[in-house]
């Protein structure tokens, strides 16, 4: 079970060091402050033994520590639970998750990194906050035994980090403590044995997936690595004690602009895009309320994973969707009279088109022209007879010149809002009655015409001549065209009902149940394809995701996770959907995380990050993230050789290195699944918390056998 820390030895002081460190927060925090931030000193004899218990912690020999951190442990809870409802300055039960030693102009301060800030020098209880704290860079940026230079508080810092360390303190204990000699654990009985494994564990994000440490040498052949002695993980850090610096430049990146993150399997990205929500919100809480943030995640599975990990960041509240469902319920709400029912499986050649990014333009286009027609209604209406004396002016040309000069004058805004802004002009206006009749009329009869989106998406599609025009010079064919036609028709039939006799009665089947309508028919259905089509409409058309009655559906900045998989129409549609500060669409604030190399649909036509941020016109920094912590080396190598260089052209990098990949080949399925059985129950008698996959690759030529 580990191997236990000798008394005397470096990570036995090591672990004396933090012990008396924690035992010195343990008894400063239990006091809290009073409503003047002052320490609550003389509250009996509690806060009498708390202080006697840190002088004693202060100066115990490492072997008599335990006892003492334990007793602390008691007292400070009950002290925290007989605080008069006052409130602690940081969580007593996990106050900090980081360690720093810093070695300036020959004097050491020891530095703790936190979720909450706490500074009182005269007890030496110094914790700062990771996300605001300029020290706290220190600890992101740099190793142990750096010479680190950084400009904190208007003047430049610099000096040596002696100790870098991560620790894990739950409900008061301190079990965990992570050091480049090593990685420390205390068991069941309170001892500490140091971890198995050349590479300390570290959770470096992606899905939560822990990097483990690598093996002892053994015997080939057998699944898992450890061999039956114990795991380094089983006390994980947190996870914002383990950043890197790459992955801390991304989250503290600025709040406006768009930041795409390219980063491989395990490279941290969702976990970058979680910590820069978390940032941003306490950055400038005002704007980056949780109620105005949204994260969007590509499976059911994330959005319980996110929805657990935000919390945790001091971040809650935050709407943690997938982009189907997101987008059904937000086309539900801007256009509520439309269908409500999906077709299942739309034909392929029809998804495609319909996400294709030049309909971007081809939107744009038909909105467009429909203004242009508008506007030659108002050109055209007809002059009026020169008015007698005593009567109104005639309209003529100067009343059409003026109409027109107004409705181009409304050209910035969208479609909808522009009529309504010209409606009211019209009735301000000095014009003569018939010509104001006859604005009134055009304004009157486009404001309904102009709103209904889904008519719109109905004769766009049965269009052919538009949509030729419109996908034009791209590789959509004339029968993709024809096919989407044809589809678009049998989607705006009437739906069929249930057969039935000449009588009025239900048709029954063969067992005597009545026959149902054919669920496969398309008929009154939309495709998920047409939420996005339809809500980039409303956009162009009210000028927002608008619902008929109540305020546009809007945030203040949008997490997009696994976006190589989404469409440019479905990007631009979420980017829109981000406020503009000043009317700049440079300063709406956004996170896109993906990987170009994990791509699991393949009809959205997506090709690279330029080309995507290019289709949306959003100006974007695309930062990548190399180092993979999820899988070895080995495995990194393997997926390269299996990608390619075109989808994988950079050299793989990984935390750590691990077991040889190995390849076994089975003549059927049946003795793989044979192999697999073996091999798993081996796995999870000797390693009872192991996570393993499997993938069966049919050989070349025949389907017969497999590799895995």
């Amino acid at each position: 079970m580990g191997n236990e820390v000798a008394k005397g030895s470096p990570a036995a002081q090591i672990i004396a060091e933090e012990e008396r460190l924690y035992g010195q927060v343990q008894a400063r925090v239990a006091f809290g402050e009073d409503d003047d931030g002052r320490p609550q000193v003389g509250a009996g004899d509690l806060d009498a033994d708390l202080v006697s218990l840190r002088d004693q912690i202060a100066e115990a020999r490492p072997e008599d520590l335990p006892p003492l951190v334990e007793q602390m442990t008691r007292l400070a809870a009950l002290r925290a639970r007989l605080g008069g409802g006052k409130q602690l300055p940081v969580d007593i039960t996990s106050p900090y998750f980081a360690h720093i030693r810093l070695r300036e102009s020959g004097k050491t301060k020891d530095v703790l990194v936190g979720k909450r800030g706490f500074i009182d020098r005269q007890s030496n209880v110094q914790i700062v906050d990771w996300r605001n704290a300029p020290v706290s860079r220190i600890y992101y940026r740099y190793e142990e035994g750096d010479d680190y230079e950084e400009e904190i508080a208007g003047r430049r810092v610099e000096g040596v980090v002696d100790v870098r360390r991560n620790v894990s303190i739950a409900r008061s204990n301190l079990r965990r403590i992570g050091a480049p000699q090593g990685t420390y654990l205390k068991d069941a009985r309170g001892s500490w044995v140091q971890a198995v494994g050349q590479i300390a564990p570290v959770l470096h994000g992606g899905m939560g997936k822990a990097a483990r440490p690598a093996a002892a040498a053994g015997a080939k052949g057998r699944l898992g690595i450890h061999h039956g002695t114990q795991r380094a993980d089983k006390a994980l850090p947190e996870i914002a004690a383990l950043i890197d610096k790459e992955q801390f430049d991304l989250i503290t990146q600025p709040g406006s602009g768009i930041v795409v993150i390219q980063g491989g399997a395990g490279s941290g990205k969702t976990t970058v895009a979680l910590h820069r929500i978390a940032y941003l919100n306490f950055q400038d809480g005002r704007r980056f309320k949780p109620s105005n943030t949204l994260f969007v995640v590509p499976s059911q599975a994330l959005v319980r994973y996110v929805s657990g990990v935000l919390p945790s960041l001091g971040v809650t509240g935050v709407p943690v969707v997938t982009y189907t469902g997101w987008a059904r319920t937000t086309r539900m709400r801007c256009l509520p009279d439309s269908p409500t029912k999906y077709n299942a499986e739309p034909p392929e050649q029809v998804s495609r088109v319909k996400k294709h990014p030049a309909l971007l333009a081809t939107l744009e286009r038909w909105v467009a022209r429909q203004a242009e027609q508008i506007g030659a209604e108002i050109a055209t209406s007809p002059p009026q007879a020169a008015a007698t004396p005593g009567t109104a002016p005639a309209a003529g040309p100067a009343a059409q010149t003026a109409a027109l000069d107004e409705w181009n004058r409304l050209a910035a805004r969208a479609l909808a809002p522009r009529l309504a802004g010209f409606a009211s002009w019209v009735k301000r206006a000095e014009l003569p009655p018939s010509e104001r009749l006859a604005l009134e009329g055009i304004a009157r009869r486009w404001k309904k015409r102009a709103d209904d989106c889904v008519l719109d998406w109905a004769e766009l599609f049965t269009d052919p001549v538009a949509l030729a025009e419109g996908f034009s010079g791209s590789d959509v064919k004339k029968s993709d065209i024809e096919r989407v036609v044809a589809w678009l028709r049998r989607q705006l039939a009437r739906p069929q009902k249930a057969p039935v006799d000449e009588e009025g009665n239900p048709v029954l089947d063969s067992e005597g149940q009545p026959l149902g309508i054919d669920e496969d028919d398309p008929a009154g259905k939309f495709d998920d394809e047409d939420d996005p089509i339809l809500l980039r409409m409303v956009q162009l058309k009210r000028g927002g995701l608008i619902p008929p009655a109540g305020d546009e559906l809007s945030w203040q900045h949008v997490a997009i996770d696994e976006a190589q998989d989404r469409s440019a129409l479905e990007i631009k549609v979420l980017l829109e959907a981000v406020h503009a500060p000043d009317g700049d669409p440079g300063k709406r604030s956004v996170t896109i995380a993906g990987d170009t190399a994990q791509r699991l649909v393949f009809d959205n036509n997506f090709s690279s990050w330029a080309d995507l941020l290019a289709q949306t016109g959003q100006p974007a920094i695309v930062r990548p993230l190399r180092l993979s912590y999820r899988s070895t080396a080995e495995v990194m190598v393997l997926a390269r050789e299996i990608l390619g260089p075109e989808l994988a052209s950079d050299e793989p990098l990984a935390a750590r290195p691990g077991e040889p990949v190995e390849l076994h080949e089975f003549g059927d399925l049946g003795e793989a699944i044979a192999f697999l059985g073996d091999a798993l129950r081996t796995l999870m008698a000797r390693e009872p918390t192991a996570s393993c996959g499997a993938h069966r690759a049919p050989q070349r030529g025949g389907d017969g056998g497999g590799a895995l």
